[in-house]
């Protein structure tokens, strides 16, 4: 021990020390002189002021965590269930929405068809058919709804596409672009008659095709298709407009595509007939 007192690194280690003490000294008095002892002081204790501060906060929240964890927990369980009574409640809204809407549709189109009867309540897109390029798709109404198999199903802005598969609880919807989908139609300015038959060809580019056209009809781009009223579907309802015409390659007939009014694909709910004048009256 004495040796290490006489040696450089001791004497080092007191000018370091020194430097320091002169350099507090300095900072206090140049602070002001009267207050020398309180500035060193203040200088040595406010490192262990600033560490108790911290300690005794982070103990403050530690102790409030544990005393009060119960009425944490409480509370955050009541604001979970408001905000899920709020997420229902938009849900409803959305509901809500969405029937005033459909009853909308259902009001506009059974002005010009007051013998129709629905589906009673919204019908929703719930599935669409995996790899379908016509576009098929289920919705959320089946037979326990009244819907059945050749049903028609449409919107206000158009006929979409029949009723083909019905399970209690949901339906299948074959679209006006698929093969299922042979309904008879005609024109409304020339009444040129034919019958929905598509082609894979023209439904990927979202064309409907109208065959049986009489050679040299008078149709042509521009016309709007509606349907012919049979047994399994009402009458005047909007298919699409005629895009092209061309010769059958018999040359004894005509062809027709037609750009169908709605986007079957583009559809989140629709409307469904189950009933009108004249429906099924010659089906055994």
């Amino acid at each position: 021990m004495r040796e290490f007192i006489h040696s450089w690194k001791f004497k080092v280690i007191l000018c370091i020390f020194g430097l320091m003490f002169g350099f507090m000294i300095y900072a206090a008095i140049a602070a002001g002189a009267a207050s020398l002892p309180e500035r060193i002081l203040q200088s040595i204790t406010r490192p262990f002021a600033q560490l108790s501060t911290t300690i005794s906060t982070w103990t403050e929240d530690k102790l409030d965590m544990l005393v009060n964890a119960e009425k944490y927990k409480r509370e955050n369980e009541e604001l979970r269930e408001k905000i899920s009574q709020l997420n229902e409640r938009n849900i409803n809204i959305d509901e809500l929405e969405i029937y005033n809407s459909t009853l909308q549709e259902m009001l506009g189109i059974h002005i010009e068809n007051p013998d129709f009867e629905w589906a009673p309540k919204t019908c929703t897109i719930i599935a669409r058919n995996a790899n379908d390029i016509f576009g098929g798709f289920r919705i959320n109404r089946g037979s326990d709804d009244g819907l059945a198999v050749y049903d028609l199903v449409l919107t206000s802005i158009g006929v979409v596409g029949i009723i083909t598969e019905v399970a209690p609880n949901y339906a299948k919807v074959s679209t006006n672009l698929s093969k299922e989908f042979e309904v008879g139609v005609m024109t409304t300015r020339a009444h040129i008659t034919g019958v929905i038959q598509n082609d894979i060809i023209y439904a990927k580019d979202g064309l409907c095709q109208i065959s049986f056209i009489e050679k040299n009809s008078d149709i042509k781009p521009g016309d709007i298709v509606v349907t012919i009223g049979t047994d399994l579907y009402p009458a005047n309802q909007i298919i699409g407009e005629v895009v092209a015409v061309f010769d059958d390659p018999n040359g004894l007939s005509m062809h027709a595509l037609v750009k169908p009014s709605e986007d079957v694909f583009r559809l989140t709910n629709v409307l469904v007939v189950t009933g009108f004048d004249g429906k099924n009256e010659n089906l055994n």
